[in-house]
């Protein structure tokens, strides 16, 4: 008997796992509306089992039914809306777990309801169902019936169909924070920048989420495991606060919870954390900390201040140039400043670059990251100003733009 068989099997199958899981993420940056997401969800389910069909449920916890929203295949129009009780039949079975439920023989097991077959004419062989679960709150169930060119699905194929039905969940979650925001009364404007803000949001939450789940794969070595798995659903943990955060904003209401903080490692994990973005862009990271000791702040609002704006910076400088971050202690005051060596800000936009839903050429920016910033600073007792350039301005000096947070010194502790 070969020993590496299983470690050999293993690898294939986490293999598999990363190729799905990246297969499924192209959809998730890229389209918007629910329906068209899941229904190439299922796709790429059918496509990574080698199904005939497929369905996903939704979960209705007011009834403790999941209905069929989406499926496909020759009989799918037959079945959509079609709902069982979550502790019956196979799509019950599934609901009710945390794994997969893998029948081999469907038409013997007495979990399955065989009037949709005898309705449509479908003759169903074989199934594999796993729940669609967030943080153990059951979503719905994704279900795929029959295997192509085989009798029956596999373990294997198990696996892979928890990996599509992780990134369902983060789909389905997304469409739920829109449709939160949108009904918000406090978000009348900014219902229509919902899109927006979730295309900021939900690549990278599904990348860190999909790795995450990845990396419990029982042959990696442990330490390195829960290292990076702590790593990832920390940053999950920092995106759902940035949506947090959002609605704060629109309610008036961003509340600060300051304690003291040491400067040096504060800023040292956000620039580990800015670092490899950076650099993939061609941009140096430089750093001049003149003060490193205790500040009296809101460590994670202030991070997620110097992250956006370090962020922008990036994106302006598209062929490459230098940020520095910087922090001193000048008369009464502390100051944090992020300097970049790109583009500048135009001078028409420059008066209400503070503004919500002013963006100074991004793509897909939300325009409210300097409007939170502004806030989240001057909740601090402090302000937020900017330095800038662009090219073509006889200023004597070169294009860049410098953003200065000013903190008052009282309640820094004098090293």
């Amino acid at each position: 008997m070969n020993s590496s068989a299983g470690p050999q099997r293993e690898t294939e199958v986490l293999r598999l796992q990363v190729e799905t899981f990246y297969q499924v993420n192209r959809f998730i940056s890229s389209i918007d509306n629910l329906e068209d997401l899941l229904t190439l969800i299922m796709q790429e389910a059918e496509a990574a089992v080698e199904a005939e069909a497929s369905c996903i449920t939704l979960y209705d916890p007011e009834d403790n039914r999941p209905h069929i929203k989406f499926a496909s295949g020759e009989e799918s129009e037959s079945v959509r809306h079609l709902s069982q009780a979550i502790e019956q039949g196979i799509l019950g079975a599934a609901a009710s777990t945390n794994t997969f439920v893998l029948v081999e023989d469907a038409q013997n097991d007495p979990r399955w309801d065989p009037t949709n077959d005898r309705r449509t004419g479908f003759t169903t062989r074989s199934i594999l169902a796993t729940p669609i679960k967030r943080r153990e709150e059951l979503l719905g169930v994704l279900e795929v019936i029959n295997k192509r060119g085989g009798p029956r699905f596999t373990e294997t194929d198990g696996r892979l169909l928890e990996v599509v039905a992780n990134q369902a969940a983060i789909a389905i979650e997304n469409a739920r924070l829109v449709e939160r925001m949108v009904q918000s009364e406090q978000l009348s404007v900014i219902g229509r920048m919902a899109s927006s803000i979730i295309h900021d949001l939900k690549k990278p939450m599904s990348v860190i989420r999909g790795f995450a789940e990845l990396l419990a794969n029982p042959d990696m070595d442990p330490d390195r495991r829960q290292t990076f798995s702590d790593l990832i659903l920390e940053d999950v943990d920092r995106f759902l606060a940035m949506t947090q955060e959002l609605l704060d904003y629109s309610r008036g209401n961003i509340s600060l919870q300051p304690q003291e903080v040491q400067v040096g490692p504060w800023l040292d994990r956000i620039i580990e954390f800015l670092r490899e973005d950076v650099e993939a862009s061609n941009v140096s990271l430089i750093t001049e900390l003149e003060h490193r000791g205790p500040v009296h702040i809101d460590a994670d609002r202030l991070r997620r201040v110097v992250i956006n704006i370090a962020g922008n910076a990036t994106d302006a400088m598209p062929k490459g140039g230098t940020l520095t971050i910087s922090s001193r202690v000048l008369g009464d005051s502390w100051e944090l400043a992020v300097t970049d060596t790109g583009t500048g800000i135009p001078e028409d936009l420059r008066p209400r670059i503070f503004e919500p839903f002013v963006t100074s050429g991004k793509e897909h920016g939300t325009g409210l990251g300097l409007a939170i910033a502004r806030e989240i600073v001057r909740g601090h007792g402090g302000d937020i100003r900017i330095e800038t350039k662009t090219e073509g301005e006889e200023t004597g000096q070169p294009s860049g733009s410098t953003f200065v947070i000013k903190l008052p010194l009282s309640g820094i502790a004098a090293e």
